[in-house]
């Protein structure tokens, strides 16, 4: 019995075919027609026909292969298990993980949200108490900061960030996605109500207490170039920053382009020479008067007026919005920031943790507490041994999985690495629950990863895509391919049989001359002379005459290939064509070759394909009278309905 058998039941689509006694679904068919067609695939009713044709045979080879259990054999069932493994682990990624956070991210982009927050900061490397301490006096400030009437008094009394004396805690409008470390900090911002404050988060800094002060349609991205006209100096002489300004506009306003314009007048050097260009912006990037008119600018290639930061006058002008509501365009953007983002990592520990929940996930405190209290010093060497009188009960258990101390125990004698970096840095029970904690979630991935066929179908796709694929691939080897490369007797007779069909082309073989210190006259006698002579008797007669030099090169091509001037017969010939001062070239068809046989040492690798093809054809037609295929033609007709 397949063991894929055993793990796919059929889902509730139509039955299209059957083999015998094994179905083939609607879904099944159209899963794998899309998949193998491209998407710009324009098919029609014929395509899909000759399609659910192959398939059928498809089909139909897979149940032989199942029917003489090659799907028990063991390297294959190795093979897809470690398929298995190494699918399931990228998708469970992809799917728990990455598609849950470029769903989050995109969602947290349609909005800027205004944040006031204050800090208690906690230094690198604080000890666990400090750190305790510190989310306990976030508490506290948070409470005061709930009963205060001016979160901008409670933040400059008490806010460990250095600019809350500027700002009074307000760090303006955040946008996602924040820098690494501040992922926490991000969800309190989205999923705090405006006007509503947070519990303590953590991030790089300490503990944050978050206040949403407003939330707004998000400005996203614009790509900008700016012409600066800087503020005037002491020293500076000639046309005032305003009149330059007005310079400016007035070129722009004639015609000319703003690349053009910024080159010749804008004072920015780092811009300059690029036409002004920026490049993409987005919130919290310039000041405020910058940012406000570069996001008020309506239309691409729009430009503002005058607009004036600390550094002088700027012309802004827009040259593309990137869109913020289109998923799909988005993306690959978003997929690409996340690819190295931390929150990965804090995205796949909720994901074990749900798991666990899921699972009915259940661990015994006491056996654990018991044997952190049984390690002394040495846990902390590569000299530590699971003991010998270990109390071997049961740890935890979930999804009707069990593990024992003992498992966990050797997991921890086989970290030896991790347990000697860890001798530095903690304690016994803090080392030991860091790395059960680590023992379990990896148990609740793998829980997880047995029962993806039963959670998500495109993996149970994919899965009996792959074991079909391999099972088709053995049995062809067995009846086709090896056959057709071994069998020489078979072979030879197939040969024989067929031998008209291995001929090879009629060629021509053609000569090109090439004449160097060359006079046209004496060119011409020549170009006159080869018509009825050999290349030969050519070389031999003008060859070194009046200093001329004959060079010749000759191919054998057939029809596909000779040049265009010249045509399958003897004395066929192109033009005498100049390639130089004093240099002369032409070709010549000098024979035809006629078509001959090859031999089958010659043709091998077409034989041995054609031969293959016979095989199966004819291995096909054994299993067609060997096996029943029924297709329900209402179910067919339905579904080529599909490309009409």
């Amino acid at each position: 019995m397949c063991l894929l058998a055993q793990l796919y039941p059929q889902d509730g689509s139509d039955i299209l075919f059957t083999v015998d006694n094994t179905e083939v679904t609607v879904d099944e068919f159209l899963y794998i027609f899309n998949k193998n067609n491209p998407e710009g695939f324009q098919a029609d009713v014929q395509d899909a026909r000759d399609y659910l044709d192959m398939y059928v045979n498809f089909k139909l080879k897979v149940h032989r292969a199942r029917e003489i259990e090659l799907d028990t054999l063991p390297s294959l069932r190795e093979e897809l298990e470690g398929y298995r493994r190494q699918l399931s682990k990228s998708f469970l990624m992809n799917q728990e993980v990455m598609k849950h956070l470029v769903e989050e991210l995109f969602e947290r982009k349609q909005h800027d949200i205004n944040v006031s927050h204050l800090l208690v900061e906690i230094e690198p490397g604080s000890d666990d108490s400090t750190v305790q301490a510190a989310y306990e006096e976030a508490n506290r400030l948070r409470e005061k900061l709930i009963e205060a009437e001016s979160f901008s008094e409670v933040a400059r009394a008490h806010s460990d960030d250095p600019s809350v004396r500027q700002n009074g805690g307000n760090i303006g409008y955040l946008t996602a996605p924040l820098p690494e470390g501040f992922y926490e900090f991000e969800t309190a911002v989205y999923e705090t109500e405006v006007g509503e404050f947070s519990q303590p988060v953590k991030s790089n800094m300490g503990y944050h207490i978050v206040r949403v002060n407003d939330r707004r349609t998000a400005r996203g991205e614009v790509e900008l170039a700016h012409i600066l006209i800087r503020f005037a100096t002491d020293e500076d002489s000639g046309p005032t920053p305003e009149e330059k300004v007005d310079t400016v506009l007035e070129e722009l306003e004639s015609g000319k382009s703003f690349r053009e314009v910024a080159q010749r007048h804008s004072e920015d050097a780092a811009t300059a020479n690029r036409g002004g260009y920026i490049g993409f912006a987005g919130i919290n990037l310039f000041e405020r008067s910058f940012e406000d008119a570069a996001f008020s600018i309506p239309e691409d290639g729009a430009y503002t007026g005058p607009v004036e930061t600390r550094v002088g006058y700027h012309i802004i002008q827009r040259i593309s919005k990137r869109p913020l509501d289109d998923f799909e365009k988005m993306k690959p953007l978003l997929e690409q920031h996340l690819e190295d983002s931390d929150r990965k990592d804090i995205a796949m520990q909720e994901l074990i943790e749900r798991i666990k929940e899921e699972a009915g996930y259940e661990r015994n405190e006491e056996l654990l507490s018991d044997f952190i209290a049984s390690l002394d010093e040495e846990f902390f060497s590569y000299r530590w041994r699971v003991p010998e009188d270990l109390e071997d009960d049961l740890l935890f258990t979930i999804g009707g999985r069990e593990y024992k101390l003992s498992k966990f125990a050797e997991n921890l004698r086989r970290n030896t690495r991790m347990r000697l970096r860890m001798s530095r840095e903690t304690d016994l029970d803090y080392a030991v629950r860091k790395l059960y904690k680590e023992f379990s979630g990896d148990a609740a991935i793998s829980y997880q990863e047995s029962i993806l066929e039963d959670t998500y179908p495109e993996f149970r796709a994919l899965m009996r895509e792959y074991e079909e694929g391999i099972l088709l691939f053995e049995l062809t080897r067995r009846k086709v391919w090896d056959r057709a490369s071994e069998d020489e007797e078979g072979l030879r007779q197939f040969y024989e049989e067929n031998a008209h069909n291995y001929m090879t082309r009629e060629t021509a073989k053609i000569v090109t001359y090439s004449m160097d210190h060359a006079n046209q006259r004496m060119s011409e006698r020549m170009y006159s002379f080869a018509q009825d002579n050999d290349h030969s008797r050519v070389v031999s007669r003008f060859d070194g005459r009046r200093g001329m030099e004959i060079t010749t090169q000759i191919d054998t091509l057939d029809e596909r290939n000779i040049p265009d001037q010249l045509e399958m017969s003897v004395g066929s010939k192109t033009e005498l064509t100049p390639t130089g001062e004093d240099s002369f070239t032409f070709s010549k068809v000098e024979s035809i070759i006629p078509p001959r046989q090859r031999k089958l040492e010659e043709a091998r690798g077409f034989v041995i394909a054609d031969y293959q093809d016979r095989l199966e054809k004819e291995w096909m037609a054994d299993l067609k009278e060997k096996y029943t295929i029924e297709l329900d033609k209402d179910v067919v007709e339905r579904v080529m309905k599909k490309w009409k």
